[in-house]
């Protein structure tokens, strides 16, 4: 096929636009996955890891002291999503809730970090 120089100029425009912006889209979504996954991990050193363990073993002196659970416990694997972010926003025994401070987005973001943990 021959198109006339005016034509194929628009179609190689609107080509490398929608390339470019396909190679944004690429770009930007790994840098916002890897930014919420060092707001978890960060976020987790600071509330979580005293008590909890870094790996989440609760395996600390403060965690074998308040007798706390393992993310990769049975019981804690039970436990629903659901159950596992409400403890989380209300606290449970010693540990206090974290719904005021983190809000429930953040909140949810630590339950998947947890049971990542409990892998």
């Amino acid at each position: 096929m021959n198109f006339p120089i005016p034509t194929m100029k628009k179609m190689l425009v609107a080509i490398l636009a929608i390339c470019a912006l396909a190679l944004a889209t690429l770009l930007s979504t790994p840098s916002q996955a890897t930014t919420a996954a060092a707001f978890d991990a960060s976020t987790y050193k600071s509330k979580c890891a005293s008590c909890h363990g870094m790996d989440g073993k609760a395996t600390t002196a403060k965690g074998k002291e308040l007798k706390v659970r393992a993310f990769n416990s049975d019981e804690v694997k039970k436990m629903s999503d659901q159950k596992l972010l409400e403890v989380i926003l209300k606290g449970k025994g010693k540990m206090e809730g974290y719904e005021k401070t983190l809000g429930k987005e953040k909140c949810q973001a630590l339950v998947a970090y947890c049971r990542n943990l409990g892998k």
